[in-house]
């Protein structure tokens, strides 16, 4: 039986409770709600739900809280051990940043100081390799730029013909497998079903053209050199057209028996 006024009470101040209470609160001490939000939310629903009950029904949530909280606080341990030795690797490796660690590490939030860590390696690592890409991009443009000058007109007209190489070996390729893939829908079944091969293949070669048209020109480059290699070896070896049918005419005729 509740007493008067006793779930009410409980509700906005549960309670003592045992060593779950003291390892709830020294959880939260170490900033434990930035580690598992959803998970320290539940511990507070079952503490809460602990305060609303008596006997033997209080008995058993407040086990099952014990439960729940040392699971949680294990959790907690492993993730803050790990959290720590990155925090000290991160901080001799980016010292002007390590007060933004620290704060993650503070707040408990470990899954946050990892993924700051990995920006900043990301950062590190691609810094270099972007101002590398910048500088060779300077040094050929101002090689273009030197090569364009009228001073030296054979060098523009070279460039510019290459130039227009690529252009139109893109716009031949592009109009190439256009025409492929008109000539291969045109020949598609009629009425096939969701699940014809044919079928099949075509609709994901037009899905490809409208989502990468670079992956398709590739693709068909790929499957005609394909093409082309088992052609050049079926002219080279040509299979015999007769062997089969000879073999089954053969086992179809009746063993003549000997006549005495």
């Amino acid at each position: 039986m509740v007493e008067p006024g006793y779930a009410g009470a409980g509700a906005n101040h549960p309670p003592p409770n045992t060593a779950a209470d003291a390892l709830i609160d020294a959880l939260r001490a170490r900033g434990a709600e930035g580690f598992d939000p959803v998970g320290w939310r539940f511990i507070e629903a079952m503490t809460r739900r602990v305060a609303n009950h008596r006997g033997d029904t209080r008995r058993i949530l407040e086990r099952r809280l014990a439960e729940i909280a040392s699971a949680f606080g294990e959790r907690f341990e492993r993730a803050s051990a790990s959290a720590q030795d990155a925090l000290i690797r991160g901080k001799e490796a980016f010292p002007q940043d390590a007060d933004a660690l620290q704060q993650h590490a503070d707040a408990g939030d470990f899954a946050g100081l990892h993924r700051a860590l990995a920006s900043l390696q990301a950062r590190d690592i691609v810094g270099p390799l972007t101002a590398l890409l910048d500088h060779i991009g300077a040094q050929t443009a101002d090689g273009q730029d030197r090569d364009l000058a009228p001073a030296n007109p054979a060098a523009a007209n070279a460039h510019g013909e290459l130039k227009s190489m690529r252009y139109f070996r893109s716009t031949w390729s592009t109009l190439s497998v256009d025409r492929q893939l008109s000539h291969s829908l045109a020949q598609a079944p009629e009425n096939a079903g969701p699940l014809n091969s044919h079928f099949l293949v075509l609709q994901s070669l037009t899905l490809m053209r409208d989502i990468a048209l670079e992956y398709l020109t590739q693709f068909m480059s790929y499957v005609d050199a394909l093409l082309w290699l088992e052609q050049a070896d079926s002219s080279r070896n040509p299979a015999p057209k007769n062997a089969t049918r000879g073999e089954r005419e053969k086992k179809r005729k009746p063993a003549r028996g000997k006549t005495g």
